[in-house]
């Protein structure tokens, strides 16, 4: 199946709380037949419903609920039904509505990477927030707790405690290992070869062995008897079948992913283990994997892709550990599988892993392609951030539209999803203003490219970025700085838009001169499906269009204007400029402390050498910081407020002597199924291929 750009959105988007108002006729009726699984009309007679929620790196349910910038991932996760994972979460977040009516569902959430996860000992704090946002650190710690949880959740049902204690799940975590050898191991078929001493410290498939057998040993009462078809104990019901649904964003998608193929294994090992006919089941109960939703894939495992095709680091594609490409990442066939993918996400620290291997998508999978950066479609952004909307609560946040696509397609797929059922607070997380709808139709109204390969599709949006960028040039007739979301943002993130719009002018001559330097009689082709990194063949690309193209159409100008977020505004790879103004903050005070300080240390030099103070406050500042820091440190000294200023340290041309050649001027590397894989390969079409295109 070829991807597709994301459709017209109708106008009971504005209704997701209202079942007859957001789902037509035909979907409400598949809606109760889905609802008939649920409350089972033997009252002897239950299902089970399992939600797994990863969030994204940085994502927290709790940190996000206090700055209003929760992720779509946490969004739905409040309108899954049932028990929650103890000690996880506070209170305010449990299910609310008649919650004896849904103690057969059971909902797990997994902090993301970065933010603090004390179920994992993870502190989301000094190193553990370094390594974990910067490579993905803890990721296959939280696949772990969330497998176990799993195991816990049948345990639950029947017995009102989970199997293992927040100490053993700890304990058992630190003795499983997931690989792509101990996932192999984990088949019916696996020889013991020579190649296994490389995994002697550690046996994954021993270790779910054991859980799984002990897991029986509580539950196998309540299997149904071969010869009467009924349970021994049927208290508190006879279990027919678990359903299972998944979701994640960023590195949470492709935890998620990894997710639903080690479950899967699990699954297949319980179902050999228990004997009783099913090919997937837990505790031995037949499972059924119902639906996988991901938001924008990135992996970033280990030492991502932001060093691009550079001589040094251009191997390094972020499948590290876990998250391999070939394996771990690669969506089961015939799992309904949903992946919206970020059109306008330029950072080359965020290549997206596309769910197609090379150009073929598994069966029941699809991929489309929606407006924003990558945070726009996961969400993490807070309402009015960098200008973009007006709304306290927002309603006209760009990333309600993926959110309530993902929710619709989530509940057509079977998915106990209860937006109508949760409670005030809840459902205006999901709001969405007509105002956006109509700002979003209109924007898709004027692309060409609706289907077709991830690349395709991402080839126009990226143009249409271009030009955008180019249209508020700092020097242009109409700058970013003169437009109204940029006049609303706070100082902070004009200091971020500002910056990075100077550093886009170096960019264009670079660019420029480059592109004249290759004479009168150069032809530029368009690269290959896939962008690989090579910043030559992404401005060949530009250089087809460059002098051509036409200006944006005014829908298309105040879609990008009030609607997209600059992500690589913002993303900075030091420290020097934080991407949270109280950190900043921070910041400045310690730069005013370093200007005092050598104010300080220079005048006692110069005392004990006799000479002035005059003389010593015209002597060369020793601080080690720059004039505009120096500026800045005083005035934040003096108001209290963050103060206009430069930042820097963004994906530009040079990073630590290294060439990066991120910025604008380029296109988002896109992975298909294996590391070398760039939907296909990344060299630059010939002349009869590009014409063919």
């Amino acid at each position: 199946m070829s991807a597709r750009l994301c459709p017209v959105l109708p106008n009971g988007f504005a209704e997701a709380a209202e079942l007859k108002k957001f789902f037509n006729q035909e979907e409400q009726e598949q809606l109760k037949t889905y609802q008939e699984r649920e409350f089972l009309k033997l009252p002897c007679q239950t299902n089970l419903f399992f939600g797994f929620f990863l969030d994204g790196t940085k994502n927290n349910y709790v940190l996000g609920a206090a700055a209003k910038n929760q992720s779509n991932v946490a969004r739905l996760y409040d309108c899954f039904p049932g028990q929650s994972v103890p000690n996880v979460l506070p209170d305010d977040s449990k299910w609310t509505y008649k919650p004896d009516d849904y103690k057969h569902f059971f909902r797990v959430y997994v902090p993301g990477v970065g933010s603090p996860f004390d179920a994992v000992k993870d502190t989301g704090k000094g190193k553990d927030l370094t390594t974990g946002a910067g490579f993905g650190a803890r990721g296959e710690d939280r696949i772990k707790w969330a497998l176990i949880q799993a195991i816990n959740n049948v345990h639950i049902y029947f017995h009102g405690s989970p199997l293992l204690s927040p100490n053993e799940t700890l304990s058992e975590m630190g003795r499983i290992e997931l690989t792509r050898w101990q996932r192999t191991k984990m088949q019916s078929r696996h020889i013991q070869s020579y190649s296994d001493a490389e995994n002697q410290g550690k046996d994954t498939k021993a270790v779910f062995e054991e859980l799984l057998k002990r897991l029986h040993s509580q539950v196998s009462i309540h299997w149904p008897d071969s010869a009467t078809c009924e349970p021994k104990k049927k208290d508190p019901a006879h279990v027919q079948k678990i359903y299972i649904s998944m979701f994640g964003f960023s590195r949470g998608a492709a935890q998620a992913r990894a997710f639903a193929n080690w479950l899967m294994s699990l699954c297949e090992l319980d179902a050999r283990l228990s004997g009783r006919g099913h090919t997937q089941s837990l505790g031995g109960f037949e499972v059924q994997f119902d639906f996988l939703g991901l938001f924008d894939t990135v992996a970033s495992v280990g030492v991502a892709n932001t060093m691009g095709d550079s001589t040094l680091l251009g191997r390094f594609d972020g499948h590290g550990a876990w998250a391999d490409a070939e394996d771990s990442l690669r969506i089961h066939g015939g799992l309904r599988c949903l992946h919206l993918v970020s059109a306008h996400e330029v950072r080359r620290s965020f290549p997206v892993d596309s769910i197609s291997i090379g150009q073929s998508t598994p069966a029941n999978a699809e991929e489309l392609i929606f407006p924003g950066v990558h945070s726009d479609l996961g969400s993490g952004y807070c309402p009015k951030e960098q200008g973009r909307g007006e709304d306290e609560l927002g309603s006209d946040m760009l990333a309600r539209v993926p959110l309530l696509y993902m929710y619709h397609e989530a509940r057509l797929a079977g998915v106990p999803l209860k937006l109508d059922l949760a409670p005030p607070n809840v459902k205006d997380k999901f709001k969405i203003s007509p105002s956006t709808i109509k700002a979003v139709n209109d924007y898709l109204a004027t692309c060409t490219v609706t289907s077709g390969t991830l690349t395709d599709i991402m080839r126009e949006q990226g143009k249409n970025q271009i030009l955008w960028h180019l249209a508020r040039r700092v020097n242009g007739p109409t700058p970013l700085e003169k437009t109204d979301s940029y006049k609303r943002a706070t100082n902070f993130d004009k200091n971020d838009l500002h910056s990075a719009n100077l550093e886009f002018e170096d960019e264009i001559k670079e660019f420029e001169e480059w592109y004249a330097g290759k004479g009168k009689e150069f032809k530029p082709q368009k690269q290959k499906p896939g962008f690989g990194n090579d910043y030559e063949h992404e401005w060949e690309e530009i250089a087809t269009w460059w002098k051509t193209a036409p200006p944006l159409s005014e829908a298309a100008l105040n879609f990008f204007d009030n609607y997209v977020h600059d992500s690589h505004a913002w993303f900075k790879l030091s420290d020097d400029y934080p991407d949270n103004e109280p950190e900043l903050q921070k910041k400045l005070i310690q730069w005013e402390q370093k200007r005092l300080n050598a104010i300080a240390q220079r005048e006692s030099v110069h005392a004990s050498n006799g000479r002035s103070h005059s003389e010593s406050q015209s002597a060369p500042q020793s601080d080690g910081l720059t004039p505009d820091q120096r500026r800045a440190a005083q005035e934040y000294a003096q108001t209290k407020q963050t103060p206009i200023m430069l930042t820097s340290g963004r994906e530009s041309k040079k990073f630590l002597l290294l060439t990066l050649r991120g910025g604008y001027l380029r296109f988002r590397k896109v992975y298909a199924g294996a590391d070398g894989i760039l939907i296909s390969n990344n060299e630059r079409r010939t002349e009869s291929e590009a014409k063919a295109a």
